[in-house]
C-alpha cells in the first residue's frame, strides 16, 4: 500500500498538457512580441518626424531672420552642376544720409546719421562697402553700376569713431572711393561687409559665406551644413528657392520649398520670405 501511495504522489503532466502549455506560451508570446514592436515603431516614427521638424523649423527661421535683414533686391538665385543657391548681402549696419555725392562729381564724401552705438556692436572695417539704391541684383553686385562704394574712412566731430552720438550735429562723415549714380528716395543708406548663400546639393543645405562679386557662384563643396535630408528634385524643376521680383506694390519675395524625407516619413514646407528693406 505504501508503495502505491508513492507512486501517486509522483505523477507528473501528460504529453497533451505540456503541447498546450506550450503552445498558449507561443501565442501569449506573439502577441507580447507584436506589441513591443508596435511601440518600438511608433517610437521610431514620433522620432523621425520631429528631427524632420526641427531641421525644417531651424532652417526656415535661419533663413528668414537673415533674408529679411538683407540690402533690397540683393536676393538671386543660381542652379548649375546639380545644385542650387540662393545669395544676398546681408545689412551689417542701415541708416539715412544728408549729403550724397552724385557722378560725375570727384567729393567722395558722404554725411550720414551718426551711427548709434550703444553695445559697441559696430565698426568700420577695411573693406566695408556703403549701397544706395540698388533697384536690382546688379546695382548690388556690379560695381560699374556706381550703386555701391568702398568706404575709406570714417569721421566725426565728436570722437571720431562713428559710431556713438557725442558729435554736435549727430552726423558722420564717410570717405568712399567714388561717387554713386543715384539718389535714395528714402535717404536711405546701407553698409555691407560680404555675402551669403544657402546651397543645397547632394541632399543638404549649406551656408557659405564669400566677397561680393558679379557673377555669382554656386558652391559644390565646402561650407556649414544646415539641414540634411532634403529630396528635393532639381532635375525636375522642385527648385527649393524662387526670387520674385520687386513690384509698385511691394519689395521683392522670396518663396523657400523644401522636401524632407527620412525612411519613407515626408515634409513638405513652404514659406514666402517679404523682405521689408527699401532701396
Amino acid at each position: 500500500m505504501a508503495s502505491r501511495h508513492t507512486l501517486h504522489l509522483q505523477k507528473g503532466f501528460t504529453l497533451v498538457e505540456l503541447v498546450t502549455v506550450i503552445i498558449v506560451l507561443g501565442i501569449v508570446s506573439i502577441g507580447v512580441t507584436s506589441f513591443i514592436r508596435s511601440g518600438v515603431q511608433i517610437f521610431n516614427d514620433v522620432s523621425e518626424r520631429d528631427e524632420l521638424l526641427s531641421q525644417s523649423r531651424f532652417v526656415i527661421e535661419r533663413l528668414n531672420r537673415e533674408l529679411r535683414s538683407s540690402v533690397p533686391n540683393s536676393a538671386r538665385v543660381k542652379l548649375e552642376n546639380g545644385a542650387q543657391c540662393i545669395e544676398f548681402v546681408p545689412t551689417i549696419w542701415a541708416t539715412y544720409y544728408t549729403r550724397l555725392p552724385l557722378a560725375p562729381s570727384t567729393e567722395r564724401t558722404v554725411n550720414t546719421v551718426e551711427l548709434g552705438d550703444v553695445n559697441n556692436q559696430f565698426s568700420i572695417a577695411n573693406g566695408d562697402m556703403a549701397i544706395v539704391y540698388p533697384t536690382d541684383s546688379n546695382d548690388v553686385y556690379d560695381v560699374n553700376e556706381s550703386k555701391r562704394r568702398t568706404i575709406l574712412s570714417c569721421t566725426d566731430s565728436g570722437d571720431g569713431d562713428c559710431t556713438t552720438n557725442d558729435s554736435a550735429e549727430h552726423l558722420a562723415a564717410l570717405t568712399v572711393d567714388g561717387a554713386f549714380a543715384d539718389v535714395s528716395p528714402a535717404s536711405r543708406l546701407y553698409i555691407v561687409r560680404n555675402a551669403v548663400s544657402y546651397c543645397i546639393r547632394g541632399g543638404s543645405m549649406f551656408r557659405h559665406q564669400a566677397s561680393i562679386v558679379q557673377s555669382q557662384t554656386t558652391f559644390t563643396s565646402g561650407g556649414t551644413l544646415m539641414a540634411e535630408n532634403i529630396v528635393n528634385d532639381l532635375a525636375n524643376s522642385e527648385l527649393p528657392f524662387t526670387v520674385q521680383n520687386a513690384t509698385l506694390n511691394r519689395n521683392s519675395l522670396i518663396q523657400v520649398l523644401l522636401a524632407f524625407e527620412l525612411n519613407d516619413e515626408i515634409i513638405n514646407l513652404s514659406s514666402d520670405i517679404h523682405v521689408p528693406n527699401v532701396p
